[in-house]
C-alpha cells in the first residue's frame, strides 16, 4: 500500500500527516490485534487464522481502491488490512516455524523473511509502474485477486500447524502418533503468565519495540522521500526495493548465525549497524543515489535481527505459547515502533526535511542496543519461579 501514498498525494492532495498517520493506525490496528492472532495459532492452529486473515485481505484491496476521503482510507486501510495482515502475516507464520523447529529455527526463520524480501523488491516497483501506467485505484484490485487468492491456496494445500500433526518430532527428527487437536507440544513450557514475570521477556519486549520506530518511519516515508530528493514518481519503488532486497540475504544469514553463536549476540549487533547507518543518515543524505545507498545498507543491518525474535522467544519459555507471547512483543512493536510513521511525517512538515527523523531514530536503535545488552540467560521454569515468589514476599 506505501507504494500508492505518492499516488493519493498527487491525485487527492493529502498532506504527509494525513498519509503518515493512516500508516501508523494501521500498525496500531495490527499491534492490538496479534495477541489474539497469536493465541489463535496456539489454541486452533495457523491454518485457519491464516484462511480468516486471507479473507479479509481480499476485501480489504478491493475497497481500498475506492477512497475517496481520509476516513475511508483510515477504516480501508488502516483497519481492514491492519486486522488482515495480523492474523495471515508474521505472528502466525513465525510462530508456527518454531512451533516445527528448535536447531534450525533463527535459520528457517529467515528464509522464510528472504522469501517476503524478494516477493516486496519484485512487487513494489511494479506496483509503482503498473499504478503509473493504469491508475493506482485498478491495481488495488489487481492486488487483492493476485494476493488475497494467493494466500487462500497456500493455507488450504500447504500450511500445517505443528509437526505432531503429521507424525514428526520437532526438526523433523523421527516419528511420533498424531495427536489429538494437533497442538501437543512436549517440553518444558513457560505459561504466559509465568514468562510475562521474567525481566528478560520486557527487556526483549523494549528492544522489539524501539527498534521498530525507525523502521515504520522508513516504510511510510522511503518511497516520498525518494521523490523528494528528484526521483522519477513511477521509478521510486526503487527505495523499498534497496530496503527490502537485503532481506534475501541478511535474515537467513543472521538466522544462521543466531543458531550458532547466539541469537541475543546477532540482535545487538543488528541494532548497532542501524545506529551507525542512522548516524551517516542525519550527517547528510542529500541525493537521491545516496538514498539507494542508504537504503540497501540499512536494510542489510536491520534484516540481520529481524527473523530471531520468534525463535529467541522459543528458546527462552518453550513452544506451546510462542505465538501469544509473540504477539505480546508486536504489540509493543506496533503500538510504540507504529509511531515512527506518524512521526517522520509531523518532524517532515514541521521542518522541511527527514533529517531530525534521522537523530530520532539514531536515539531509539541506543536504546534498543542497551536494552537487548541487559538480557541475561534465564534458567529452568521451576527456579525462576521460585525466584520470583522470593522476591515477591
Amino acid at each position: 500500500m506505501t507504494a500508492f501514498f505518492p499516488f493519493i498525494s498527487s491525485e487527492i492532495g493529502w498532506s504527509r500527516s494525513i498519509i503518515g498517520a493512516a500508516q501508523t493506525l494501521a500498525v496500531l490496528i495490527y499491534a492490538l490485534m496479534v495477541p489474539l492472532s497469536g493465541w489463535l495459532t496456539d489454541r486452533v492452529g495457523s491454518r485457519r487464522t491464516i484462511l480468516i486473515g486471507g479473507l479479509i485481505n481480499l476485501g480489504g484491496w478491493i475497497s481500498i481502491s475506492a477512497i475517496t476521503s481520509p476516513w475511508q482510507l483510515y477504516l480501508y486501510y488502516s483497519f481492514t488490512m491492519g486486522i488482515a495482515v495480523s492474523l495471515c502475516h508474521y505472528v502466525p507464520i513465525q510462530a508456527t516455524v518454531r512451533k516445527w523447529f528448535k536447531k534450525r529455527a533463527g535459520l528457517v526463520g529467515g528464509i522464510l523473511i528472504a522469501a517476503f524480501a524478494v516477493g516486496t523488491a519484485i512487487f513494489m516497483p511494479l506496483m509503482t509502474e503498473i499504478a503509473g501506467s493504469l491508475d493506482w485505484r485498478r491495481t488495488s484490485l489487481l492486488c487483492g485477486f493476485v494476493f488475497g487468492f494467493l494466500i487462500l491456496l497456500l493455507t488450504l494445500f500447504v500450511i500445517r500447524d505443528t509437526p505432531e500433526s503429521m507424525g514428526l518430532s520437532i526438526d523433523g527428527e523421527g516419528f511420533v502418533q498424531p495427536l489429538p487437536g494437533e497442538q501437543a507440544i512436549v517440553g518444558e513450557d513457560w505459561s504466559a503468565k509465568e514468562a510475562l514475570k521474567t525481566r528478560q521477556y520486557w527487556l526483549l519486549f523494549v528492544t522489539y519495540s524501539f527498534q521498530g520506530i525507525p523502521i515504520n518511519g522508513l516504510l511510510a516515508h522511503l518511497v516520498i522521500w525518494g521523490v523528494d530528493l528528484g526521483s522519477d514518481i513511477r521509478a521510486a519503488g526503487i527505495f523499498m526495493t534497496g530496503l527490502t532486497l537485503p532481506m534475501a540475504i541478511a535474515a537467513p544469514l543472521g538466522g544462521w548465525l543466531g543458531d550458532r553463536h547466539g541469537k541475543r549476540l546477532i540482535i545487538a549487533v543488528s541494532n548497532l549497524c542501524c545506529l551507525l547507518l542512522m548516524v551517516l543518515a542525519w550527517q547528510g543524505v542529500h541525493t537521491a543515489p545516496k538514498l539507494v545507498i542508504f537504503s540497501i545498507a540499512i536494510g542489510f543491518g536491520l534484516n540481520l535481527q529481524i527473523g530471531l525474535f520468534s525463535p529467541y522467544l522459543g528458546d527462552l519459555f518453550g513452544r506451546a505459547n510462542i505465538g501469544f507471547l509473540y504477539g505480546i512483543i508486536t504489540t509493543g512493536w506496533g503500538l510504540i515502533g507504529g509511531s515512527g510513521a506518524f512521526l517522520w511525517g509531523v518532524i517532515y512538515d514541521t521542518t522541511g526535511s527527514y533529517h531530525l527523523a534521522c537523530f530520532f531514530s539514531i536515539i531509539c536503535y541506543a536504546i534498543a542496543f542497551i536494552a537487548v545488552l541487559l538480557i541475561q540467560p534465564i534458567g529452568s521454569k521451576r527456579g525462576n519461579i521460585q525466584k520470583q515468589n522470593v522476591l515477591d514476599d
